[in-house]
């Protein structure tokens, strides 16, 4: 969430339920949105652990049901579906893989061409269809109406938005043959279980029918036998889903530690006494993001020390010039990147450029880099601050950002290499760490306290954190092929059943003490006319006030 928050203090171990206001105290950023992922935490804990990792609901509601007309367009089907307690709605109707809401497919992707399929319309193939759920963070920029026209100009809060894409994985021989074991090691369990529960019937039946304690023994060991049955083969797919899964990253395998430079110093009187460690005259959130993806020594990464919040829409160009809504917060010698939704959507970095100069509503780009058209940037195209520079002990990299260095494993103190962001602020990428482009982690910066807020293990070292997001849900959906000249589709969806059901009887009402039909029902469906009903219920005895009080 690139907001321009304080920090953000939501932690699951600690349990919290509730943020409590108390009167006649300060009112921060920080305790509003806890108090809003303590709820999104809860409830998405409780939709899971009820609903299980994945299940659409089952009837009209159920979404993303997977289909493919007779010309090869592959479609997704309306309504809800549950991925790791998060709700994913897909609102569109006719909505195809080519033209989902928030997955701009890329042009080269597999699928399509296998799809088209017009040099070789004989060709088969194999593809799963999962689907990817994560949260983007959305700004005034992205969305114009979440804005407060009244205003005239400034943001206010901003959202977080379920964004869902239907993603085609490619069944290569290397993750067939891994499907196939996943498979093959379930169907052994149920055919063992078969075999045990012939052997326990057999038992059963050898014993002499008036030997009921051998005959109650063999009932108490089949009983969990039959439970196990009932489980594999209700969740006989759950093991060739996973396998499936394993193959794609939730977040990066990647750590970083943060802590302020033990030995800085510094002469200069203008700035925070040495002592305090963390030399900067405001607090900040730090974020390190990713900006260019692999392993180390091809992976990048930026920061900002304003947690990335700095941002305006990109308007226009002209020669280096970029018209842009606001140059508040931007200054010459800035590293801004250009983006825009499409690239957020599918998960590639931004152009990074330094600017020389700003003047007005314009920034101008050095004219020795190569400025990309706006049309590379199509959707809400923008221009984004970073913080890094280039300095005597770092270079950065052909990409203008930083070249990622790992400490190497089991590295001494004097071995680990921490990386100078400012003012005595460090971070350290521990050895082993596979980066994806996106993931980020927050570090907290703070005058007061003349330090970061980083936990430290025992020995009062930093401790290496996984990244803070952006973490991706995955469920799977189906199997679209081709054999044959034929496209087809298997939809290998969960699905769960309300827990509770309420069926009214048809054409009936509750009355008093029972079930009754009306009255305009029965003058329907019978041929007695209004007097004979009449009579007919005056010939009718009336019930005793025991049983009265026996249907109360």
């Amino acid at each position: 969430m690139k907001g321009d928050f304080t920090r953000d203090t939501f932690q699951p171990a600690k349990h919290f339920c509730q943020v409590l206001m108390q009167q006649g105290r300060v009112t921060v950023d920080a305790d509003h949105n806890e108090q809003t992922a303590i709820d999104l935490h809860h409830l998405r804990t409780t939709a899971r652990d009820v609903i299980g990792p994945y299940a659409a609901p089952a009837g009209p509601d159920g979404g993303f049901v997977l289909a493919a007309d007779a010309s090869g367009v592959f479609t997704i089907g309306k309504g809800r579906y549950y991925v790791d307690g998060i709700l994913a709605e897909n609102d569109t109707d006719n909505c195809t893989y080519r033209s989902q809401p928030d997955y701009p497919v890329p042009a080269d992707d597999a699928l399509l061409a296998a799809m088209a399929g017009n040099a070789n319309a004989d060709a088969s193939f194999s593809f799963w269809i999962y689907l990817d759920v994560w949260e983007r963070h959305i700004t005034a920029i992205e969305d114009d109406s979440i804005r407060e026209k009244a205003l005239d100009g400034p943001d206010t809060c901003t959202r977080a938005k379920v964004t869902w894409q239907v993603k085609a994985l490619p069944l290569t021989a290397d993750l067939a043959q891994k499907l196939a074991v996943a498979e093959r090691t379930v169907t052994t369990q149920i055919n063992n279980l078969w075999t045990q529960k012939a052997q326990l019937e057999k038992q059963f039946q050898a014993a002499a029918a008036t030997d009921t304690t051998t005959q109650i023994n063999v009932l108490k060991q089949l009983q969990p036998v039959d439970d196990q049955l009932a489980r594999l083969t209700r969740l006989s797919l759950l093991p060739v889903h996973e396998t499936l899964l394993s193959e794609l990253v939730r977040i990066s395998y990647a750590s970083l530690a943060a802590r302020v430079d033990p030995g800085a110093k510094t002469e200069d009187v203008c700035v925070t006494p040495p002592d305090s460690k963390y030399r900067g005259a405001e607090n900040q959130l730090y974020r390190v993001e990713i900006h260019r993806g692999g392993l180390a020594g091809e992976a990048t990464f930026k920061w900002s020390r304003d947690n990335g919040s700095v941002a305006t829409a990109w308007l226009g160009s002209r020669g280096s010039d970029l018209q842009v809504a606001s140059a508040r917060g931007f200054a010459a010698g800035n590293w801004v990147e250009l983006t825009d939704d499409t690239a957020e959507l599918l998960g590639k970095p931004g152009t990074l450029v330094q600017l020389v100069k700003v003047d007005g509503d314009t920034l101008s780009v050095d004219p020795a880099s190569p400025l990309p058209p706006l049309s590379n940037f199509p959707t809400n195209s923008k221009v984004r601050r970073w913080d890094q520079v280039a300095t005597d002990a770092i270079s950065l990299a052909d990409d203008n950002a930083v070249p990622i260095q790992e400490s190497p494993a089991g590295a001494t103190p004097e071995q680990i290499v921490w990386i100078d962001l400012e003012d005595g602020v460090q971070v350290q990428f521990s050895a082993g760490g596979t980066y994806r482009t996106g993931d980020f982690w927050l570090i907290p910066a703070r005058v007061t306290t003349g330090n970061v807020e980083w936990p430290q293990a025992d020995d009062l070292n930093p401790q290496p954190l996984p990244p803070r997001g952006i973490e991706h849900h995955y469920a799977l959906l189906g199997v679209i092929a081709r054999a044959a000249q034929a496209v087809g589709v298997e939809n290998l969806r969960c699905e769960f059943g309300p827990l509770f059901f309420c069926v009214t009887p048809s054409g009936l009402q509750p009355g008093a003490n029972k079930w009754s039909k009306p009255e305009s029902i029965v003058a329907e469906t019978t041929t007695e006319t209004r007097t004979d009903r009449a009579a007919r219920k005056a010939t009718v005895k009336p019930r005793s006030k025991r049983g009265s009080k026996r249907l109360q």
